[in-house]
């Protein structure tokens, strides 16, 4: 039994406390009087369930974005088709036992069909073809947008080089951009043509790199001056002409020692022993057109 009040009179004349209409066990609003059930001054305003509900559906956004893995702070997720090399691979659920749940992933490369290639935990390029996983990028807020790549520019190859001229790890230099799909043309260190190679092949060469790949070259280039008078680098000979690389100074090998110190004849000081680093090889004893006589 419905326990109600029965009101009478109008508002103007009768100062009522809240109440709510009460319906019959029917559903039909009682009419004899209207009858009413009174509301408890502690309960929530309409205004206040609306915003209790909008809290607790955030908190539910919450829950399932915990769920689904969001990113740590400095990675933000991006589309598949977006990842690039020095992008990161995460896997929910390891898809094997070379790979850990949760773990970012560097990816070395993109491959010609768009998979991105990672190392595993073993230490080996995997193919993630077929693989559930979803892709993040490391961002700071204090870090700018990368500039894209300028003619002038060192780039290392970390795509799949298909130019047949440069490999995965190359150092090279922009020396073109026609703003192509495939826009930059390169050259090596050396300044050799490299071929064409499209954006997401190159990343920005840092200094080290760039130093490294150039001190490579010229042990390349000294080797290949060396071989060409039939020597190994460093060779020297009684009777080379060598020139002092700090004053230009052109002297006479007159003696080698076995640590590889050349004893060469000066202008002014006598003869001096000089570490190898100090000189350089002008001309071999045998390419001398005075001492031809000598042999």
């Amino acid at each position: 039994m419905l326990r109600a009040k029965v009101l009478y009179g109008t508002e103007a004349t009768i100062k009522k406390p809240k109440y709510t209409e009460v319906e019959d066990a029917h559903g039909n609003a009682l009419i004899a009087g209207s009858v009413f059930r009174k509301v408890s001054a502690s309960q929530p305003s309409i205004e206040d369930r609306v915003s209790t509900n909008e809290k607790d559906i955030e908190a539910l956004k919450s829950d399932v974005d915990a769920l689904k893995g969001e990113p740590e702070a400095g990675y933000v997720r991006i589309a598949k088709s977006e990842a690039k090399a020095g992008d990161f691979v995460k896997f929910d659920e390891a898809p094997s036992r070379y790979l850990t749940a949760g773990k970012y992933y560097e990816i070395e490369f993109v491959d010609d069909y768009g998979d991105p290639i990672i190392i595993d935990d073993d230490g080996y390029d995997l193919d993630t073809h077929g693989e559930v996983f979803e892709v993040y990028r490391k961002v700071s807020a204090a870090e700018p947008k990368p500039e894209r790549l300028k003619v002038g520019d060192y780039a290392k190859v970390v795509g799949t080089a298909r130019n047949g001229c440069c490999d995965r790890g190359d150092i090279v230099k922009i020396t073109e951009d026609d703003d192509s799909a495939v826009p930059f043309k390169l050259a090596f260190v050396n300044g050799e043509y490299a071929g064409w190679e499209d954006e997401k092949s190159l990343v920005r060469a840092t200094d080290e790199e760039v130093a490294e790949a150039k001190r490579k070259q010229a042990e390349v280039k000294e080797c290949k001056r060396w071989a060409a008078i039939g020597r190994e680098v460093g060779e020297y000979k009684v009777g080379d002409i060598v020139q002092y690389l700090y004053d230009g100074e052109i002297c006479e090998v007159v003696a080698v020692g076995e640590d590889g110190r050349v004893k060469v004849a000066t202008q002014n000081h006598g003869n001096c022993t000089e570490n190898q680093s100090s000189i350089e090889l002008i001309a071999p004893v045998e390419a001398r057109f005075d001492r031809k006589g000598d042999e």
